[in-house]
């Protein structure tokens, strides 16, 4: 259950970046890093995904880690969807199977309405390279 929501992100942000590739210009993208938090604690790990409201310009998005992100983003209007998690443990790769091995057992730490387009209160408007495009978000899914 745990590990369902972390898996959906990276398959939405892999499946993102491939849409990204195919026919897309890379030579007029920007670069735009931020620090993502919760309640002030840094995000551990996760996804970011900025979506093109016009539906012409191609979506993109990068990964979390320690608390910050980096991406290359087609200028625009974006809404922005975050999945955060943290390491909570270890459990098997496979459940009941030790030979297996074991690998990072996930949490979710923000709330499902900043990982969801129709819901998430997250929109920036893109124009140039940056290095602070900063999310602070909160444990209720209202803020930013």
């Amino acid at each position: 259950m745990i590990r369902f929501p972390f898996a959906v992100s990276m398959v939405v942000l892999s499946a993102v970046t491939m849409l990204t590739g195919c026919g897309a210009e890379s030579n007029n993208t920007v670069t735009v890093q931020g620090k993502v938090t919760v309640d002030g604690k840094p995000v551990e790990q996760g996804s970011i995904t900025f979506l093109a409201t016009d539906g012409e310009t191609p979506s993109s998005g990068g990964v979390i880690a320690g608390g910050e992100y980096s991406a290359e983003i087609v200028p625009g209007e974006k809404t922005i969807m975050i999945l955060g998690n943290e390491v909570v443990g270890q459990e098997l790769v496979l459940e009941g199977v030790p030979a297996s091995g074991m690998r990072d057992k996930l949490k979710t730490t923000t709330h499902p309405n900043y990982n969801a387009a129709h819901l998430t209160p997250l929109k920036a408007s893109i124009t140039e390279a940056t290095e602070s495009l900063d999310f602070a978000l909160t444990k209720d899914g209202k803020g930013s």
